[in-house]
C-alpha cells in the first residue's frame, strides 16, 4: 500500500515543523495537539485524522507496513504517531495519566470502535526509526518506552508536553503573582518548581530535569504570548498557532587582540518556525549559521547591556517586531557542540556533564559560587576576571566543570544558578577530534571521533552495533569512564548506535560514518 497523497502531505509538515528551528545537539519533541495541526495550513484536524485514517485502517485493522522502511527523506510513519501523541492529550486533559484510558482516545481519533489495543498495532519499530532519524541527524530522541502494561503508551505520553489546561494553569500563575515583565527560561523554571497550585502534568514535567531545556522555551513562549497579550485573566487568554513577535538573543563570547573578552548578539531562530529575511535596526541582515542559531551580530556588548538588557526593533518582517536580549544575572559559556575543538564559548545550552565551560556573572552571585566550590560541586581554572573593560560588577571564571551529580540538598541565595548547572544527566557520551562533516553529518571513514564517556562511577559497559545490519562491533566491552578511547579502525560507513551503561545510569548516541562518496551528497544536502 503507497503512502497517500494527503497522508503524506501531513507527514512532511510534521517533521518539518518538528525539527524546524531546533539546534542539533538538543532534544526533539514530537508534542502534537489540536493548535499545531490547525496551524500547519493543511486543514483541520478531522482532515488529519481522516488522512491518517485512509492510510492505515483496514476494516477494525491497523495496517502500518506500508509506514516501515518507505526509503523517502523523513519517516514515513511520523504522522501516525503524531495521531498518538494527540490521543495522549486527550487522555491527559482531565489530569488523569491512566494508560488504560489512552486506547479510548486513540480509536475515537483513528476512528475505530472500541477501547482496547487494535488489532495489527506494531507501532514500536515506527517510533524506533523516527529516533534513529533524528539522532542520524544529530538531534536527542526523547520518544521512551515505559515498563509492564505502559511499555507502547508510553512513547506517545513522553511526547506530550504542555496542554491547553496546562497553559491555563501557567496564565493563572503569571497573573496571580504579577509576573508582569520580561523572564528568561532559567527564571520561570526555578519560580514554578515552587508553586504549589500546579496540576500534576505540570509538576511532573518540573521534576524531570532532562525535559528542562525544551519545556522552558515552550513555557517562556506561553509568558512571551500572555504578555504581548497585555497580561489578561487566565479566562480571557486563548492560546492559538500563532508565530512569535520577538527574537531572544543568547551571547557569543570572543577575545580580542590582547585577549580581553569580548560578548556579542547571537540571536535564536524560533522553534518551529521559517523565518526567512530578518533585518534589525541598527544591526542590518540577520544570516542563519546553523540550525537554531543566526550569526553573531553587532559591537561588543556593553556591561550596561547585559546588565539591564536591551532591544532592537526588526523592520518590515511579517510577524517579528523585535529583538531581545534579557537582562540576567549570569550566562553559561559553553563549548561548539558541532567543533568543541574550535575553543568558541557561546549559550549553546546547559553544559554538558564532563565538559568545560565559562561562567560569566554579577559580583552578587559570587558567595553561590564559592559555596559550590567549597562543596566540591564546581571547579575552575585560576582567579576570577573582570568581564567588560568598563568599571562594572560583572565578572568571569573560566574552565568550569561540574564534580558531582547530586545537589539535592543544596540550598543557594540564587537558586537560577542551581538549575543551570546541576548535571541532568549521570552518563555523557563525547565525541572529539575525527574529521567532521559539517552541520551534524557526521564523520567521514577512517578519520573517526575518539570517544569519551563522562560519569561519575569508574567504568560503564560499551555496546557498538551498526544499525541497519545488527552487527555488534564492542559487545558490552568495559571502558573507563573520563578518558578518551578509539574506535575500531576499519568501520565501514554506515550509521552506529553506542550504549553505555553503568549502575542504573543508561545512555545511547548515534555516530555516523561516511565514504568519500557520501560527502558530496551530504554537503549539497
Amino acid at each position: 500500500m503507497a503512502l497517500c497523497n494527503d497522508y503524506g502531505r501531513w507527514n512532511r509538515a510534521i517533521v518539518q515543523w518538528a525539527t524546524r528551528g531546533v539546534p542539533h545537539g538538543t532534544p526533539v519533541y514530537l508534542s502534537v495537539d489540536e493548535e499545531v495541526l490547525a496551524g500547519l495550513g493543511l486543514g483541520t484536524v478531522e482532515d488529519f485524522c481522516q488522512a491518517v485514517r485512509s492510510q492505515v485502517v483496514v476494516g477494525d485493522r491497523v495496517q502500518l507496513s506500508a509506514l516501515q522502511n518507505h526509503g523517502s527523506p523523513e519517516p514515513a510513519g511520523v504522522a501516525f504517531l503524531a495521531l498518538m501523541v494527540l490521543a495522549a492529550n486527550d487522555m491527559m486533559r482531565d489530569d488523569k495519566l491512566d494508560a488504560k484510558d489512552f486506547f479510548t482516545h486513540f480509536r475515537k481519533r483513528l476512528g475505530v470502535s472500541g477501547d482496547n489495543r487494535p488489532i495489527g498495532m506494531k507501532e514500536e519499530r515506527l517510533w524506533q526509526e523516527w529516533n534513529r532519524w533524528l539522532e542520524e541527524r544529530g538531534w536527542i530522541a526523547t520518544a521512551k518506552p515505559g515498563e509492564g502494561s505502559r511499555k507502547y503508551v508510553n512513547y506517545p505520553i513522553s511526547q506530550a508536553l504542555l496542554r491547553k489546561a496546562d497553559v491555563q494553569r501557567l496564565c493563572r500563575v503569571f497573573y496571580e503573582r504579577k509576573w508582569t515583565t520580561a523572564r528568561s527560561e532559567t527564571k520561570l523554571l526555578v519560580d514554578l518548581a515552587s508553586e504549589e497550585n500546579l496540576n500534576r502534568h505540570l509538576a511532573e514535567l518540573l521534576d524531570d530535569r532532562q525535559r528542562h531545556e525544551v519545556l522552558g522555551a515552550e513555557i517562556l513562549a506561553v509568558h512571551q504570548e500572555w504578555l504581548d497579550a497585555g497580561c489578561p485573566e487566565p479566562k480571557r487568554f486563548s492560546r492559538a498557532f500563532q508565530p512569535p513577535t520577538r527574537l531572544i538573543a543568547g551571547l557569543y563570547r570572543t577575545e580580542d587582540r590582547w585577549g580581553n573578552p569580548e560578548f556579542y548578539l547571537y540571536p535564536k531562530t524560533p522553534r518551529h518556525w521559517a523565518v526567512g529575511e530578518v533585518t534589525v535596526e541598527n544591526l542590518g541582515s540577520l544570516r542563519s549559521e546553523r540550525a537554531g542559531w543566526f550569526c553573531p551580530v553587532g559591537a561588543p556588548l556593553s556591561a550596561r547591556d547585559v546588565t539591564t538588557g536591551r532591544s532592537w526593533p526588526i523592520r518590515g518582517h511579517a510577524y517579528l517586531r523585535e529583538l531581545q536580549l534579557l537582562a540576567q544575572d549570569f550566562w553559561v559559556l559553553v563549548p561548539d557542540p558541532e567543533n568543541a575543538e574550535s575553543g568558541a564559548l557561546a549559550t549553546w545550552g546547559a553544559p554538558q556533564l564532563g565538559s568545560h565551560f565559562t561562567l560569566l556573572f554579577r559580583e552578587a552571585l559570587w558567595p553561590d559560587l564559592q559555596r559550590l566550590q567549597e562543596e566540591s560541586l564546581l571547579q575552575w581554572s585560576g582567579e576570577r576576571q573582570r568581564a567588560f573593560a568598563e568599571k562594572s560588577d560583572w565578572w568571569e571564571i573560566q574552565e568550569c566543570q561540574v564534580l558531582a551529580p547530586v545537589w539535592d540538598g543544596l540550598f543557594l541565595q540564587h537558586p537560577e544558578l542551581k538549575e543551570a548547572l546541576q548535571p541532568r544527566d549521570r552518563l555523557h557520551i563525547a565525541l572529539g577530534g575525527g574529521l567532521r562533516v559539517p552541520q551534524g553529518q557526521g564523520w567521514l571513514e577512517g578519520h573517526l571521533p575518539k570517544v569519551t564517556v563522562y560519569g561519575f562511577q569508574p567504568t560503564v559497559a560499551v555496546t557498538l552495533t551498526e544499525v541497519r545490519t545488527g552487527s555488534i562491533y564492542l559487545p558490552e566491552d568495559h571502558r573507563s569512564t573520563n578518558q578518551p578511547w578509539d574506535l575500531p579502525a576499519d568501520l565501514p560507513p554506515g550509521t552506529y548506535q553506542i550504549q553505555v551503561r553503568g549502575g542504573t545510569a543508561h545512555q545511547e548516541r548515534f555516530l555516523k560514518i561516511l565514504s568519500w562518496g557520501d560527502l558530496s551528497l551530504a554537503s549539497l544536502e
